[in-house]
């Protein structure tokens, strides 16, 4: 089986040289046409000796994984299905802003969160992604962009903090050999407690969301299942004592469920649990998935009031413009079934 160069970085491309003799600085050469140029025939890298491309054709593959469909929407947004080696699939998006553009990356084939508004993890759950199935997303849809995809967002298949070590190799990646600054990459999590205190010690000056949507224990149960493991109580504990240590304003994102989340007694437990965190607040109206629980979207109208009575009491509160909705590659939209919901 050939050795694959995506996941290593110019280190340990020098260690895997030197096993078929040749010099570990050459790792430099290979790892920026990887990284920096996107190349993945060995015969386009032409500062390498013949020999050297070879060798490697013979012996590694820079990537596995290949694009099996991508769709585009009216915004421009385009996702893409990704065929991995063991024939499961994954998506992830290329969401185009009016200044940048975003890889919106997936770290499981599912996600066992379950959350009942959301595709994923109503699709089932198959298993974790390795370091360079995650990397290859971006690598894979920036070498289709005319621009570099500057932001990286780990919002979406599966939970990123249930497969934390493949998910922060990868970040050590796209930061060190691809040069995506840290302030430029986001995880969101639903709240996996013992994971976000780990990166809580490694003092990263990446984004944190945290995927809310109540701040009352016994709905949070219901919207949030692993609420169960991961109480809110102690959830919202941390995520101050995060900022704090980090000097990282926290995200709490908060799909809008209508009749559901967004009542006047929401409100009230909003302003009351997340007093005295230094956070922003995102509501993001709910996009439409084939769901055995009926779960409707806020109106637009009462999201807006949701927002004001927010920021009257001095919380920074946005309300997340959705993208991709039109070909399901908006937030919760994402699915293992034939890529579809």
């Amino acid at each position: 089986m050939k050795e694959t160069l995506i996941g290593k970085d110019t280190k340990e491309i020098g260690t895997y040289l030197t096993e078929f003799n040749e010099p570990a600085y050459k790792a430099k050469q290979i790892s920026k046409w990887i990284y920096q140029k996107n190349v993945r025939n060995f015969e386009d890298m032409t500062d390498l000796s013949k020999d050297l491309r070879a060798k490697l054709l013979e012996n590694t593959q820079v990537g596995k994984n290949e694009v099996s469909l991508k769709t585009a929407s009216n915004d421009r947004t385009i996702k893409y299905l990704i065929k991995l080696e063991d024939n499961s699939t994954v998506e992830c998006v290329n969401i185009f802003q009016p200044d940048h553009q975003t890889a919106c990356l997936s770290t499981q084939v599912g996600c066992n969160v379950k959350c009942p508004f959301c595709a994923t993890g109503l699709s089932g759950f198959k298993r974790n992604l390795s370091v360079d199935e995650i990397l290859d997303q971006y690598m894979l849809m920036q070498k289709e962009s005319d621009d570099r995809i500057s932001q990286i967002v780990f919002m979406g298949m599966g939970e990123p903090m249930l497969n934390y070590d493949n998910t922060m190799r990868s970040i050590e990646i796209l930061n060190k050999e691809i040069g995506i600054g840290m302030r430029h990459i986001t995880i969101s999590t639903s709240g996996i407690i013992k994971n976000i205190r780990r990166l809580m010690e490694e003092k990263l000056q990446l984004n944190l969301a945290i995927s809310l949507h109540s701040a009352n224990s016994e709905l949070r149960n219901r919207l949030v299942t692993i609420n169960k493991q991961n109480p809110v109580y102690e959830l919202l504990r941390l995520a101050k004592e995060y900022a704090n240590v980090t000097k990282r304003r926290i995200t709490f994102e908060y799909v809008m469920l209508k009749g559901i989340n967004d009542r006047d007694q929401d409100i009230d437990e909003l302003l009351t649990k997340l007093n005295g965190i230094h956070c922003h607040i995102n509501l993001i109206p709910h996009n439409p998935i084939y769901s055995a629980e009926k779960l409707d979207a806020t109106p637009m109208s009462r999201i807006k009031e949701f927002q004001e009575e927010l920021a009257a009491k001095g919380f920074p509160v946005t309300v997340r413009m959705s993208r991709g909705s039109s070909t399901s590659s908006a937030c919760g939209q994402l699915s293992v079934i034939s890529g579809k919901n």
